[in-house]
């Protein structure tokens, strides 16, 4: 067969299919055209194979196939570029090369005796799904880019995320790509172009299935939830130097002014839920810091006469302290938002930092990057610890590491936290705090313990006036439909919004994501809460992955047998 494929190709064809198959992968994500992403799904990963079968030389397909695919990651992960500490240029380059490197290792494979078989095929599409699953392991990570993101940017073919996650979609674009390419190079077959596209359609069809079915079921769950999110748009504070003590309480005392003068149009209105962003202000969650009296100030300022909802002074939440003043009452962050849940009668999910001090240790303490349900009727808050923390940004792994970070006023270290944890509202809903939410194994922890909406707190800020917020949003928008369940995410900066179970965004605040990120407004949405089980739901990864394996275990067998 393979004397009667057809692969030479001239020089300037090579040219023409490498620069073309490059802008059409690199800018065929939701975040720069999706629709451009569902052609680079159809075959831009075949134009650039189509050159790799005309070079015989494998280190010659390595290192193509590596500058390429880095240059791809490059460009798609050029948000890096915003952060404002030198060192990210290491990690953008260090993040773009290792993924190069790994689409190295499939191009050594794509060579025409590869096409004989079809089983090499399913072989090769399932290495490459384990390649980029093996990305979550490395440190705290690397869930961005899998390709299977360009079937994400249309509704239908989104669906098909319920079945087999992101990496499905990303097994089921390089296997498309490899039979477009196999129908290519051989001699016309309408056979062969027939299956190439019935690859292609399957995930349409699928969604349009899935779509037809559940939007009868949608309208039969006549169930919301009002839900405000909150964007702050606070500025990052380790950026900031302040003369003293005194001013740095002053400047978190302006930041809550700037955060309630966001809520009093929500007065009135029927609200279950609020949700803050993550780490909404420094002082963690029960540091007494704030006089009593300012803080009844402020929100007499914002709110008028409130006076009602505050906690009692037998709450755990202030404490009468001796300051240069004499003897005061001085609140916590966690005084402010539990008036918050009394005064909207709502339960509130906020983000802030807590310490735990161990037991074996008076001195020693834990720090946790957390999400806490505060609720109307004044129960002790549950929190949730986060997980995955960003290296250099919240753990620092390695000694060397570590005396870089001092250099950026980076000393200290989040501990990790152990779980999911469902918190029990209006509804369960599962909370996610940030980068967690790009992780769909994680994500569907929560749902597998009960959660019907999960709730996403982020930051976004490290990274101002980027992309990096709408390919953020891009990513935890499959987590919706690959576990049949809505979504809330509220931010510093980033993408505040909610998307249903289907995967439809209901509302976001600002109509721009780049200029909306300066914006610091709250948004009332009405939630669908109708949800689903979904194959994803119920088995996780190990359905793409267990079927990476079996194919990549069945192409090995057959290549040895031949």
């Amino acid at each position: 067969m393979e004397n009667t494929l057809h692969v030479a190709l001239t020089p300037w064809q090579r040219r023409g299919l490498l620069i073309f198959s490059f802008l059409l992968v690199a800018l065929g994500q939701p975040i720069w055209n999706e629709w451009l992403g569902l052609f680079t799904a159809m075959g831009g990963f075949a134009c650039f194979w189509r050159v790799l079968l005309s070079i015989p030389q494998a280190k010659e397909r390595f290192c193509i196939a590596m500058g390429w695919y880095a240059g791809i990651q490059i460009i798609q992960l050029a948000w890096f570029a915003s952060h404002p500490y030198f060192y990210i240029y290491g990690v953008w380059l260090f993040c773009a090369w290792l993924m190069g490197a790994q689409w190295g290792l499939l191009a050594l494979w794509i060579k025409p005796q590869t096409f004989q078989h079809i089983s090499k095929l399913f072989a090769l599409a399932g290495f490459w799904v384990i390649c980029e699953w093996s990305r979550l392991f490395i440190l705290t990570g690397l869930p961005f880019n899998p390709v299977g993101l360009s079937l994400t940017g249309a509704l239908y073919p989104l669906q098909f995320a319920s079945l087999g996650g992101v990496y499905g979609l990303s097994f089921w674009v390089i296997l498309t790509n490899l039979i477009v390419l196999r129908a290519w190079i051989q001699p016309f077959a309408w056979r062969n172009w027939s299956v190439a596209s019935l690859m292609i359609l399957i995930p349409y069809g699928f969604g349009w299935l899935q779509l037809t079915w559940h939007e009868r079921q949608f309208s039969q769950d006549p169930r919301t939830l009002n839900v405000v999110l909150v964007q702050t748009a606070l500025p990052i504070e380790e950026n900031m130097h302040f003369q003293s003590a005194e001013e740095a309480r002053l400047y978190v005392l302006g930041e809550w002014r700037q955060i309630l003068t966001t809520l009093p149009k929500q007065r009135g209105k029927a609200i279950d839920l609020i949700v803050l962003p993550e780490y909404l202000v420094p002082y963690g969650t029960y540091h007494p810091v704030f006089p009593l009296q300012e803080i009844y100030r402020l929100f007499y300022d914002i709110f008028g006469d409130v006076s009602s909802f505050f906690p009692s002074e037998n709450s755990p939440y202030l404490d009468y302290i001796r300051t240069p003043h004499g003897f005061e009452w001085l609140v916590s962050n966690a005084y402010l938002v539990q008036t918050l849940a009394n005064l909207f009668q709502a339960h509130v999910v906020v983000g802030l930092e807590d310490s735990v001090y161990l037991e074996d240790a008076l001195h020693k303490a834990e720090s946790y990057s957390a999400a806490f349900h505060f609720t109307p009727s004044e129960q002790v808050p549950t929190r949730y610890e986060k997980r995955v923390l960003v290296p250099m940004g919240e753990y620092i792994p390695f000694e060397w590491c570590r005396q870089l970070a001092s250099r950026y006023g980076i000393t200290g270290s989040f501990t990790c936290g152990k779980e999911a944890k469902v918190f029990a509202g209006s509804i369960p809903f599962g909370v996610s705090i940030c980068y967690e939410e790009m992780y769909g194994h994680l994500m569907r922890q929560n749902r597998v313990q009960g959660a019907e909406l999960l709730v996403n707190l982020t930051n976004d800020g490290w990274y101002p006036h980027s992309h990096l917020p709408k390919q953020h949003f891009d990513h935890v928008r499959l987590r919706t439909v690959e576990n049949g369940i809505p979504l809330a995410r509220a931010c510093n900066t980033g993408v505040t919004g909610a998307v249903d179970s289907l995967g439809r965004i209901i509302s976001v605040l600002g109509e721009d994501h780049m200029q909306a990120q300066d914006l610091a407004d709250s948004l009332h949405v009405k939630i669908p809460l109708y949800h689903y089980q979904t194959l994803y739901s119920q088995w996780g990864d190990f359905t793409a992955v267990g079927l990476a394996c079996f194919c990549l275990l069945g192409g090995i067998i057959r290549s040895r047998k031949y």
